[in-house]
């Protein structure tokens, strides 16, 4: 019994000797301290080693807790400098730089974390390069490193003024810089949640209508007064209505997966005459006085394309369905497909006779959220043409678009044969 107490109190003995961080902070009483995110804390760890240690020397490492930053500040670092590491209590880590001439010392303790994320977190951070503090710390290490030996630590000059002005400046210009990125990237940040809000609002009022038509057609149905012809057109109403839903829906979480690039592309050999008039026919067959006519020009054979089939079947129809909803009844709109001239692509046009888009609103048609002046007779929840960018561009294509007021628009969509 009496041997395992002498363990235990020589156990202790040796956890008291060892330096906290706390202890090590408080040594640099002639130096700069503030508040310092970990990206800084590297930055100004390089900039102290290359203005104190370009002749060599070493660096002591002391603690691990958040070590993470010195591990990213001292592996970027070309010097020939030798590394060392030592135990101390507390969270956080020290620094000591000593060379020939100049030291440097730093202590960063993290502070309670707003995330859980270590790269924003913040420290409570004392640097020095004053020789004094410098003692203080070997003094405190008790010389148990070889690099702080008391002899060592009593050659070091303090650096000319000169050249702390330089660190000093490169550490405020570097704070400053990472001031106004975050600022932009909050302004974006908060630019992208306020769109994010206006589509929402889009969305909903969008899916409103439709659920009314749905429901209002579905009372009608439950009161089974009506014969077969008021039967169906109330059912198609109700077909209609739940296949914009669906199509609705479809869309915005395919094109939040297209822009994440979390979408796998199903890549087959596809047919696109075969393709464009599987989208086309219905919209033939089914005449109406309130639709313009639907004209499909296509030549005898197209070369086989590489694509997602559900994709670009999806961004044809929109495309149709689009040029039908603001073309007038008397007008037309045709659809139509070639090869390219160079022969590296093919290219489906999609034209119609309305009234056509003006120039401020094509530059932007295609981008998220985007909806043109209710006179321009473009509604919708802006995410139609923005899908379709995405899926075109994920295939390695390209979409475009021309339009002349009063003459109509063509949507061109242009699709790679690739190299095989």
């Amino acid at each position: 019994m009496g041997g395992q107490k002498q363990r235990e109190l020589g156990k202790k003995t040796v956890t008291n000797m060892i330096p906290d961080i706390a202890g090590l902070k408080a040594c640099l009483c002639m130096g700069v301290a503030g508040g310092y995110t970990p990206a800084t804390l590297i930055q100004l760890a390089q900039s102290l080693s290359y203005a104190t240690l370009a002749e060599g020397g070493s660096v002591l490492v002391a603690g691990a807790d958040g070590g993470h930053w010195a591990d990213l500040a001292l592996q970027d670092i070309t010097l020939p400098i030798q590394r060392s590491h030592a135990l101390i209590r507390g969270a956080g880590v020290a620094l000591i730089g000593v060379g020939p001439r100049y030291g440097y010392a730093m202590v960063a303790v993290p502070i309670e974390p707003l995330e859980r994320d270590p790269d924003l977190q913040l420290h409570d951070a004392h640097w020095s390069c004053a020789p004094e503090d410098l003692l203080r710390i070997g003094e405190l290490l008790d010389g148990s490193i070889p690099m702080m030996q008391r002899a060592a630590l009593l050659r070091l000059q303090l650096p000319p003024v000169d050249l702390l002005l330089h660190v000093t400046n490169q550490a405020l210009d570097f704070a400053a810089r990472q001031h106004v990125t975050l600022a932009l990237s909050n302004r974006a940040l908060h630019e992208r949640l306020r769109n994010h809000e206006d589509q929402t609002r889009m969305i909903v009022h969008d899916m409103r209508a439709p659920l009314h038509t749905l429901l209002i057609s579905l009372k009608a149905l439950q009161r089974q007064g009506f014969d077969a012809n008021a039967r169906n057109e109330l059912l198609e109403v109700a077909r209609e209505s739940a296949n914009y839903l669906l199509s609705l829906t479809e869309t915005v979480l395919d094109s939040a997966r297209l822009e994440t690039s979390s979408w796998t592309l199903q890549l087959h050999p596809a047919n696109l005459i075969t393709l464009i008039k599987t989208v086309c026919d219905p919209y033939r067959q089914i005449t109406h006085p309130d639709r313009p006519s639907v004209r499909v020009e296509l030549p005898a054979e197209l070369p086989t394309v590489m694509l997602d089939h559900h994709l670009i079947e999806r961004v044809i129809t929109n495309l149709v369905s689009n040029a039908i909803k603001y073309t007038p009844s008397d007008g037309e709109v045709v659809v139509s497909a070639r090869a390219t001239s160079d022969g590296h692509s093919i290219e489906i046009r999609v034209s119609d006779t309305g009234q056509g888009i003006p120039a401020e609103a094509q530059v932007r048609i295609f981008d998220r959220f985007y909806q043109a002046r209710s006179s321009d007779r473009r509604h919708g929840a802006g995410l139609g043409l923005y899908f379709c960018r995405l899926a075109v561009e994920a295939h390695g294509g390209s979409i475009a678009l021309e339009s002349e007021i009063g003459k109509g628009s063509t949507f061109i969509v242009k699709l790679p044969l690739g190299t095989d």
